[in-house]
């Protein structure tokens, strides 16, 4: 480990606090994925349902102070492995230390998301996700196999677009609300057309900024886009502007070193051939106790700003024809949608 190496190796173990707290799967072998977890009984049944069947063979988590028995569920499934720590996932790091890492911000997420690789996923193939994220690959596709494709490459990232899935109406999200469970074989729509274009030697480039920029657009609420701008770039039919960030790099073969810059972006070359799809389920039944927790608790990035962003969104549109969909929204039926829309790339 050269000097630069020790560095942040100091720096990252000054946070390392983690503590097992269900059951100690360090040593069994296995595809690994990791993930931040606080309150997402929502979410979980489903989503370690359908990584078991992709192949995912063992799960390590960061429960950042569940109180809606994630933990207990949790508990009861004999691939999972629970961390917890005494920081908080909204916590900041001290600068020094931030310099040290090589990060551009002082977020306690990105020093646990940078612990969970090192620790637990060096020098293999992974996936690092958030449990509202769906990711898909061809039928009978397993992880198995796209590794296979992908090769044993040490400093390698595949990228996904986050594609915002949405129902077709506010009416039906309300009727999600009392949902304990999501469903996801209800009606779920995305907007179809290609959110990211693959380059080489880049990070994806975005032709299409996605549901959320476009809803926001329609409502004049981008805060990155003043009125004037957003009436220009209707009229001249110029692309909307961006909002949030839709590329995610899930599935990378890590090394000692690694960097999250962000949840988005991460200090490995990008793979230029393939572009994963990942289903991304923001409008979710629960959303608006969501907003209010996220609005109120001073755990998320900026305040809570996003959910105080979708809040006067869904408030807009309640006014207006409380409609998400719009000339190119695609209904969900399963990866093909993906391929035909652009949304997955490199799997012809």
């Amino acid at each position: 480990m050269d000097a630069t190496g020790k560095t942040m190796h100091d720096a990252l173990k000054k946070y390392d606090d983690f503590r097992i707290v269900s059951r100690d799967l360090t040593d069994v072998p296995g595809f690994t994925l990791s993930a931040l977890l606080h309150n997402e009984m929502h979410f979980l049944p489903p989503f370690l349902d359908h990584y078991r069947k992709l192949g995912v063979e063992r799960f390590v988590f960061v429960d950042d102070r569940s109180t809606d028995g994630t933990a207990e569920f949790l508990d009861a499934q004999t691939d999972v492995m629970v961390l917890k720590s005494n920081r908080n996932f909204g916590d900041n790091i001290a600068a020094v230390d931030a310099v040290a890492l090589g990060l551009p911000h002082q977020r306690m997420d990105l020093v646990w998301r940078m612990l969970l690789v090192e620790k637990y996923a060096l020098d293999q193939w992974s996936l690092h996700l958030d449990a509202d994220e769906f990711l898909d690959l061809p039928d009978g596709m397993t992880i198995d196999d796209l590794t296979s494709r992908l090769g044993r490459e040490s400093d390698r990232a595949v990228m996904a677009a986050m594609i915002d899935m949405y129902p077709a109406t506010l009416s039906d999200l309300a009727g999600m609300a009392d949902d304990t469970i999501i469903d996801l074989h209800k009606p779920w729509y995305f907007d179809g057309e290609g959110h990211l274009r693959l380059r080489k030697g880049k990070a994806p480039k975005m032709i299409h900024p996605g549901s959320r920029a476009r809803l926001l657009a329609k409502h004049n609420l981008n805060r990155k886009s003043k009125w004037l701008e957003t009436r220009l770039r209707s009229l001249l039919g110029l692309p909307i502007a961006r909002y949030n960030a839709i590329r995610k790099p899930v599935f990378f073969h890590a090394r000692e070193g690694m960097r999250f810059d962000s949840s988005h972006d991460v200090s490995l070359n990008y793979n230029a051939d393939i572009l994963l799809p990942l289903r991304h389920y923001k409008f979710n039944g629960p959303i608006h106790r969501r907003i209010a927790i996220a609005t109120s608790s001073g755990g998320y990035p900026n305040g809570g700003r996003e959910y105080r962003e979708l809040s006067r969104l869904l408030h807009s549109m309640s006014r207006t024809d409380g409609d998400f969909r719009y000339r190119k929204s695609v209904l969900y039926t399963g990866f093909e949608d993906f391929r035909r829309t652009g949304n997955a790339l490199g799997f012809d």
